[in-house]
């Protein structure tokens, strides 16, 4: 027996070593392991020589806090992760070992099983007499017996039956895992203190931080900070001791097994008590109770972890948003070297023009240089001013600040949206669930300190809008100032004389005087792109540093729960406002409504069912074309004029080449790339794009090829003249290509000679004419465009209700492999692209209510806040019916609703005050005419009459109606057009005639 349980030990401590004991050590040779990596990294920050300059130090803190946050998350999900696996290898490593085993083992009972002994209990030494005895008796026959045998049999003690296979497991599953929970507790318990040291750290290195946020020091960190390091054992005193305590808790469970087995089966230790579904029902028991503590462990550990991360979260927030600032500066910056070159450009012009006025010595070489130089101004120099008041409006410095706003809203989406926090901060002790709140740090940030920010960020905007147009403003003067001066000092010759020239007012000094003001003018302007930055910094930074005060305040456990309490009682207040607003307009609106109605009954009742068929459309008073409305459809520039510079960028109707404002035409892409990549394979990919007057046809070529960096030459071309004769077209090449080819074949050849290229032909409706031969230019057209298929990626823009036509007339869509419909896009995106425009310009929107008739009673009870968004989205579904597919209507009535600007607010006209009713009145005549402007989109006076069945005067008369009206409008001085802001309005009516579909 002995030696069977010495054996059967030997095997469980081999089991209990390899698969439960070095479990455990393990886990705290990888948490020792972790300890040490933060350890290092947190030496290695402190150990490092700051200068003064804060955005190393930022960069360095960052690398630190980027490395310790994959440290800490990295080691907290493995050990919550494995928390459950800890005893899965010691159990299927038993069981198996416990297959092996007897089920029972039988032995003769010890005498000790009889006698008593000095440690039993007075009960139990009783009740051993009481077996003694019976013992004695069941023997008597045996004694009696042997009294008249020679040979005497032995007087053996009572048999027992040992449950071995199910005390074996009832021990070592059951009963060490039990005992071993408090060792268990203890390795716990040291995990977590010790890591809290490595926070508390930590903790001193943010206070370093947070004092070199708020006074822009160097940073330095205290001498004692890793002074409670001192209080960490070693992992070879660590593993000693638990070493130690583990087996002093196997030894003792090893003591009871043995005891056990002797005594099992005995009524000191019954057999029953080894009962199998017994044993099973309490090893499950032992197993619960052990995942229990290890989630409350869990818990503690999660608290730990997550508030940690919470504090690296936080400040690599802080860090991301100085970072996105820095970029902002240097883009500002590098925008601003630009200028500057541009200006010294300006300068050096200036200081020719000054050398060449001192060069001159006598009265007519001055005067000569004068008049030349004036020359210069008018032809030369005016155009580089306006050259570089371009170039710098393209290079969109409050599209800076912008991008500036959409990087910090993208840091903040990285923010948690989940971290456990617990009011026990604690961490030696087990956390209860209960005891655990769970906060969403975006929504707290998001909700608490984001939107004084934004709110700084929009006023940025704002500022630096109007600092570039008072900049362009004052470049632009520059050529005027130069003008004037030369202007001023050729005027003084009309009574000079000889021998005046060097007197004080000669006009030599009057111009170099002149001209010196100009370039102490380009210094200034020079000293205010330098200061753009600085005056940036001193809106933004003192609100970036606001923000991040803000949010330092999650690093606190007791500041996290005060702001969820503001932040949802903030919430229950607007929602009691909004209450309160809503009974104060239904008590102030009900009385007068009330009297008003009893008085009125019949006049309002006849209004209100007039106003309800004009909101529906089902009634529409005939209006004529007033003095208003005329100035409404003719001052659409004068009006654009009047916007500032910035805001006059966003919304003018050239082609927009911008990619950050491109938006839709996701369909159109995807065709032209399929037509492209068509062409790469040798197939048939002529493409033809039709959409509406201002759709984005060009815009959505210009991104296509921004996509795709390497493509073959791409050419432009487009027609200033409609051209509908071979002849002229062959001379619109000749100009296009400065080839002298005469012939179509020659072009072709042309064509298909060299490397690949894309030719953009743009605007086919310009050529071809309505009349007897005038599709002789298409046909040549589809010639070349056929005969050039291999070698050319031909891409045409045309018309929608051009091509309808010509695909009527000559079938022109066989021509085109691939045809890409510039279809109608919803509300949701013409409300993206023109809100998106708005945005970067950083002002604020004001929408004035409508005409009475479209005010309902849900409007007039509603406070300002939500009246405003009513009418927002009123403004934008009116919008929306009226440019549908158009980008450029969208464009030109939002500039054309502005009624005036105000601080930095834009205040905008309903839509609903514009009525066009009186296009229904237009005689059949006009319509015609209309119609025959739109199918080729521009007509000159000359092509009109060729078109019109009526006289010359006549046609004359009306084209100049139609002019003076608004309904046509002057493009290039040359060619008339519909005014955009009638387009929809004259296609609708036209489609209704059925004259165009």
């Amino acid at each position: 027996m002995e030696e069977t349980i010495l054996q059967q030990k030997n095997e469980i401590v081999a089991l209990y070593k390899e698969k439960l004991l070095s479990v455990f050590l393990e886990k705290i040779t990888e948490h020792h392991k972790t300890m040490q990596k933060i350890e290092q990294l947190q030496k290695n920050l402190v150990n490092k020589t700051f200068t003064t300059e804060e955005d190393v130090a930022i960069k360095e803190l960052d690398t630190y806090k980027e490395a310790l946050d994959n440290v800490v998350s990295s080691y907290f999900s493995k050990i919550n992760s494995n928390e459950e696996l800890l005893f899965n290898d010691y159990f299927t490593s038993l069981d198996a070992y416990l297959e092996t085993l007897h089920t029972s083992i039988t032995r003769t009972q010890d005498k000790e099983r009889f006698f008593g002994l000095e440690t039993d209990s007075k009960t139990l030494k009783f009740k051993k007499s009481i077996k003694r005895s019976l013992f004695n008796i069941s023997k008597i026959p045996l004694k009696t017996a042997n009294i008249f045998r020679k040979t005497k049999k032995e007087v053996v003690f009572w048999q027992q039956e040992i449950p071995f296979k199910n005390a074996t497991s009832y021990y070592f599953k059951g009963e060490l895992i039990k005992s071993l929970a408090t060792a268990i507790d203890a390795i716990h318990k040291e995990i977590s203190e010790i890591t809290n040291i490595y926070w508390k750290i930590d903790h001193g290195i943010d206070e370093a931080i947070k004092l070199l946020l708020s006074d822009k020091k160097e940073l330095s960190f205290s001498e004692d900070l890793f002074d409670t390091l001192k209080e960490v054992p070693s992992l070879e005193s660590r593993i000693e001791h638990h070493k130690l305590a583990f087996a002093e808790i196997f030894e003792a469970t090893a003591l009871q097994y043995t005891d056990a087995l002797y005594k099992a089966d005995t009524f000191e230790l019954p057999a029953h008590f080894f009962n199998t579904n017994k044993i099973a029902n309490y090893q499950k028991e032992v197993f619960e109770k052990s995942q229990k503590e290890a989630k409350l462990w869990q818990n503690t550990f999660s608290v730990l972890e997550s508030d940690w991360e919470l504090d690296i979260e936080i400040f690599k927030i802080i860090f991301s948003v100085l970072f996105k600032y820095d970029v902002l500066e240097r883009s500002i910056n590098k925008r601003s070297e630009v200028v500057k070159n541009e200006l010294e450009n300006i300068k050096t012009y200036l200081f020719d023009v000054k050398s060449t006025i001192s060069k001159a010595k006598t009265k007519a070489d001055i005067k000569s240089a004068f008049v030349n130089e004036l020359k210069n101004v008018n032809k030369h120099f005016k155009k580089t001013i306006e050259e570089t008041s371009i170039r710098i409006t393209n290079l969109e410095l409050p599209l800076q600040i912008n991008q500036f706003e959409e990087n910090v809203l993208q840091v903040l989406k990285t923010l948690s949206t989940k971290r456990a926090i617990s009011s026990d901060m604690d961490f030696s002790t087990k956390t209860a669930t209960s005891a655990i709140n769970y906060i969403s740090p975006y929504e707290l940030v998001t909700y608490q300190s984001w939107p004084s920010l934004l709110s700084t960020i929009k006023q940025a905007k704002v500022d630096l809008n109007v600092k570039v147009t008072s900049f362009i403003d004052d470049i632009n003067a520059l050529a005027q100032v130069s003008e004037f001066n030369l202007e001023s000092a050729l005027s003084l010759f009309d009574n000079d004389t000889e021998d005046s020239i060097s007197t004080e007012n000669s006009p030599k000094k009057v111009a170099l005087e002149g001209l010196e003001r100009s370039e102490e003018k380009i210094e200034e302007l020079k000293n205010t792109l330098a200061h753009l930055n600085v005056s940036n910094g001193k809106l933004l930074l003192p609100s970036i540093n606001k923000f991040n005060q803000s949010i330092l305040e999650l690093t606190d456990t007791e500041n996290i729960l005060e702001i969820r309490l503001s932040i949802a009682k903030a919430k229950s207040i607007e929602k009691s406002k909004l209450l309160k607003e809503k009974v104060i307009n239904n008590v102030k609106n009900f009385v007068p409504v009330a009297i008003n109605y009893s008085k009125n009954k019949y006049t309002k009742t006849a209004r209100r069912v007039k106003n309800l068929l004009i909101r529906t459309g089902l009634y529409k008073e005939i209006a004529d074309v007033n003095s208003d409305l005329s100035d409404f459809l003719k001052q659409a520039e004068q009006a654009l004029d009047e916007l500032p510079y910035v805001y006059q960028r966003l919304f003018r109707s050239e082609t927009l080449q911008n990619e950050t404002l491109f938006i839709g035409r996701t369909e159109a892409l995807q065709s032209l790339d399929v037509a492209y990549n068509s062409f790469g394979k040798n197939h048939y990919a002529a493409t033809v794009i039709v959409g509406e007057r201002g759709s984005g046809k060009t815009s959505l070529i210009h991104y296509f090829l921004n996509q795709h960096k390497k493509m073959p030459k791409t050419i432009f071309l487009s027609s200033k003249q409609n051209i509908s004769e071979p002849i002229d077209f062959i001379a619109f090449l000749k100009t296009s290509f400065k080839k002298d080819l005469d012939t179509i074949e020659d072009w072709i050849a042309f064509f298909n000679n060299g490397k690949k290229k894309i030719i953009i032909l743009e605007d086919l409706q310009y050529l071809y004419f309505r009349k007897v031969g005038g599709f002789n230019v298409l046909y040549l057209l589809s010639n070349l465009i056929a005969s050039t298929k291999k070698n050319v990626f031909w891409i045409v823009t045309s018309s929608k209700y051009a091509f309808q036509y010509l695909d009527k007339s000559i079938q022109i869509s066989e021509l085109f492999a691939f045809q890409i419909e510039m279809n109608e896009i919803d509300k949701q995106t013409i409300t993206e692209a023109l809100i998106k425009r708005h945005k970067i310009s950083g002002y604020n929107l004001h929408f004035e209510k409508p005409p009475v008739a479209y005010l309902t009673k849900k409007f007039l009870k509603s406070p300002v806040e939500v009246q405003q968004e009513i009418l927002k989205e009123d403004f934008f579904s009116d919008i929306n019916k009226i440019a549908q597919s158009n980008f450029r209507i969208a464009f030109m009535y939002w500039i054309r609703s502005t009624v005036k600007v105000s601080g930095s607010t834009i205040y905008m006209r309903s839509l609903k005050s514009i009525n066009t009713s009186f296009l229904n009145k237009l005689a059949p005549i006009k319509l015609l005419m209309l119609n025959s402007i739109l199918l080729q989109e521009r007509l000159t006076i000359e092509d009109i009459l060729q078109l019109s069945s009526l006289n010359e005067q006549h046609t004359k008369n009306i084209v100049h109606a139609l002019y003076e009206k608004g309904l046509l409008t002057m493009e290039n001085e040359e060619f008339y057009t519909i005014n955009i802001f009638l387009y929809r309005q004259i296609t609708t009516l036209l489609k209704s005639k059925n004259v165009i579909h």
